[in-house]
């Protein structure tokens, strides 16, 4: 029985993600996801209760397969630098996919109209932030970088790491970034955070 629930569920998503896709947040209709799945609005709303969070959960459900951070990024609390790269590059590469630019302008789209924005922000961006913050504040207690509010820090770092191509890329001011590009803005993102939390001025390794 909860082997069939969560089949339900993922058909569900899956019809929203299509539907939200082709046709944005505000042309997107329950009526019309339900058509896509060939089932009834009584049933859609057993398992999200509006359109709002329907929504949040096909963003949530895209953060939990391409966004969180895979444990690797932050293995190495030796080599800071090359773990903060890590984590850098694929954040950035899949904030910048074709799929989550498109989510992205959506959701920035709805920010004043809706609950999706509130909704999202702690599964979205935040979950990021403490994912960064927990290797933070090892490497503080490590004595590698000075000691701050790592959640104020992993913040800081997102910001850096969006400083230079995401919001061109999502406001159409420019072309997707290409990944030699990523990798380039990354690099400058790191070595911008280091100066700013290294001990008495010094880059960690």
């Amino acid at each position: 029985m909860r082997r069939k629930t969560e089949a339900k569920r993922d058909a569900i998503l899956d019809a929203a993600m299509l539907e939200f896709t082709e046709r944005g947040y505000e042309g997107a209709s329950i009526s019309a996801i339900v058509g896509r799945l060939g089932a009834s609005k009584q049933t859609l709303y057993r398992y999200f209760p509006s359109k709002d969070e329907l929504f949040v959960e096909v963003m949530a459900r895209i953060i939990d397969r391409h966004v969180a951070t895979p444990p690797e990024n932050f293995a190495d609390t030796a080599d800071i630098r090359g773990s903060l790269r890590r984590h850098g590059e694929h954040y950035l590469k899949v904030r910048l996919s074709p799929d989550m630019v498109s989510l992205t302008r959506m959701v920035f789209a709805e920010a004043g109209r809706s609950e999706v924005s509130r909704l999202l922000h702690p599964r979205a961006k935040m979950r990021v932030a403490d994912d960064i913050g927990r290797f933070l504040t090892a490497v503080m207690e490590m004595g590698r970088l000075r000691v701050a509010d790592p959640a104020v820090a992993a913040l800081h770092f997102l910001a850096l790491l969006d400083a230079e191509l995401f919001e061109p890329v999502v406001l159409r001011v420019r072309e997707p970034a290409a990944e030699d590009e990523i990798v380039a803005a990354v690099g400058r993102a790191v070595g911008a955070f280091l100066a700013g939390y290294g001990r008495d001025g010094k880059h960690p390794s």
